[in-house]
């Protein structure tokens, strides 16, 4: 298995964060994020909304849903899971990624039957960076 070429690349903000629940097993909070850059040398926005759950040991797993909108009108739907380690105060967290793209349109059909492995970093101010390459 290799990665292949890089086939997103965005950048954006959170713009909210919602407690879900805090116990045992750690805090569970909710995302919302807004991303714009390009698929395929497209210009793209993407929403997405998900979950993160810190763990005791500092690790984290996030899960969630996105909604891609190219300047061309195709959409692509997303469901993601990554996961991280909770950083030092003030730095930024890595997660490493896994994006499942589905999409009806004929320009896109490609990526129905593939993953695309990605980094994914949030740093403290809320602003995030997403790369995803085919993996293949």
């Amino acid at each position: 298995m290799a990665l292949g070429d890089l086939i997103l690349n965005e950048s954006g903000q959170v713009t909210g964060v919602r407690v879900l629940s805090t116990d045992s097993s750690g805090t569970n909070l909710e995302i919302s994020l807004q991303l714009s850059g390009t698929i395929r040398g497209v210009v793209e926005t993407t929403l997405w909304t998900y979950t993160t759950l810190t763990r005791p040991d500092g690790s984290v797993y996030g899960t969630g849903q996105g909604v891609m909108t190219t300047q061309d009108g195709d959409v692509i739907h997303l469901i993601g899971h990554g996961s991280g380690r909770t950083p030092p105060p003030g730095e930024t967290t890595h997660f490493r990624t896994m994006l499942h793209p589905h999409s009806t349109s004929p320009k896109y059909a490609d990526l129905n039957g593939i993953g695309l492995a990605g980094e994914y970093d949030v740093n403290p101010d809320g602003s995030a960076v997403n790369k995803c390459w085919e993996w293949k």
